[in-house]
């Protein structure tokens, strides 16, 4: 994930990082915990995320004016891998990456600076809201922007009031509140719904790998003013930066999803023998087994380039593209890997009994989660030909 980091020092403290992240996990989050968690709601183990608030990873991107540790994509990207490579199903990214960035745009409110500081320590897990179409198509505009929303936010006296409704909305179950999305007279707005609200209805869907997603319904939500996050194009600005680089971490667990996979594939290779021989001997599977290297490596290098972009600092036309780029690829090399992985495993790989299948579950999940591969080259296409520069135009 840091091939592209030029700076010694920072690449020695990643490798520190990467190492303590990997032996936690190893140690606190065998394969055996995910199968025990799965389809028990809330999906995932809070205790496992107070562990990681001690870890001192829930607050590793947020500034240190929230009580976090002001660190960089690189770094977040580290422990999000490492959780993905034991199949830890926590939701690190839908909360520290999509909704905790949320939040910093919006820092300079009193109530935003106030979730992102108990988020930073572990005491709240806010979930974005803003996807209200099955596919996630329809929830960008022809420029390939995040698209008005239907729901609506309207002033009612000193209260605003929320109609609508939202989906696949992560994590489902657990959440403290939600930060959704709405349409109002004064452009996009961004607003913090607690779980427990009076009319807020909630229903979960349970996903392929066992973690939930939930739909909302909002009838006639009415939170206080203060509860307004942010509103016009500093919304849809904040939304926009939020879900790109949400994009690219889950680019990087993609990668350490796959990786593992093709890991556990070249180890059954080697053990699994027919006609007096290891299996993997055999130059056809060998063959196979390049190819998922190829697409490993080629998400791999893509996810650390666009890892320096985001630290660099990139403008939102190069980050929106970037993003695209990244969950596209990504989710195309895991899901091919998956089904090699599972070909190449025998009968055994379609059993429950076989770890592989906790892998190709997350993948699926990970792959659909905030557009697919399909959505997201459309959406590049449509990004690549608005910001071109028009024909005809003055030199």
């Amino acid at each position: 994930m840091s091939a592209v980091i030029a700076d010694t020092d920072r690449l020695q403290q990643l490798e520190m990082l990467r190492s303590s992240a990997f032996a936690f996990t190893s140690k606190e989050s065998p394969a055996s915990r995910a199968r025990a968690l799965r389809a028990k709601a809330p999906g995932f183990d809070l205790r496992f995320w107070n562990a990681m608030a001690t870890q001192g990873w829930t607050g590793l991107l947020a500034p240190e004016s929230a009580g976090g540790y002001g660190q960089g994509f690189a770094e977040m990207a580290e422990v999000a891998a490492a959780l993905a490579a034991h199949a830890a199903p926590e939701p690190v990214t839908p909360v520290l990456v999509f909704a905790g960035r949320l939040l910093q745009s919006c820092a300079g409110g009193a109530t935003a600076h106030a979730l992102l500081a108990e988020m930073a320590a572990g005491r709240a897990m806010p979930a974005v809201a803003w996807q209200e179409d099955a596919s996630g198509a329809a929830s960008f505009d022809v420029s390939g922007r995040p698209a008005e929303p239907a729901t609506v936010c309207v002033r009612e006296g000193a209260k605003l009031v929320l109609r609508g409704g939202k989906r696949h909305v992560r994590p489902g179950a657990a959440a403290t509140g939600y930060i959704v999305t709405a349409s109002s007279p004064e452009g996009m707005a961004l607003v913090w719904l607690p779980a427990q609200c009076p009319g807020l209805v909630s229903n979960l869907d349970r996903l392929a790998d066992g973690t939930f997603a939930a739909r909302l319904q909002f009838d006639n939500v009415a939170v206080p003013e203060a509860h307004l996050l942010a509103m016009g194009p500093d919304a849809a600005a904040a939304l926009a930066a939020a879900y790109d680089e949400t994009l690219v971490l889950t680019g990087a667990e993609l990668v350490s999803v796959a990786r593992r996979m093709l890991s556990m594939t070249l180890d059954y290779l080697r053990t699994r023998k027919q006609f007096g021989k290891p299996i993997g001997s055999f130059q056809a599977l060998q063959h196979r087994a390049v190819d998922m290297l190829i697409q490993q490596e080629l998400s791999g290098a893509l996810v650390a380039q666009a890892l320096a972009e985001l630290d660099r600092g990139c403008t939102g036309s190069e980050r929106a593209l970037l993003g695209a780029r990244v969950k596209s690829r990504c989710s195309e090399a895991a899901l091919t890997i998956a089904r090699e992985s599972v070909q190449l495993h025998g009968a055994i790989g379609v059993t429950d009994d076989c770890d592989l299948g906790l892998y190709v579950q997350r993948t699926l999940v990970l792959s659909a989660w905030l557009g697919n591969a399909g959505v997201q080259r459309r959406r590049f296409a449509a990004l690549s030909r608005h910001d071109a520069p028009q024909s005809g135009a003055a030199e």
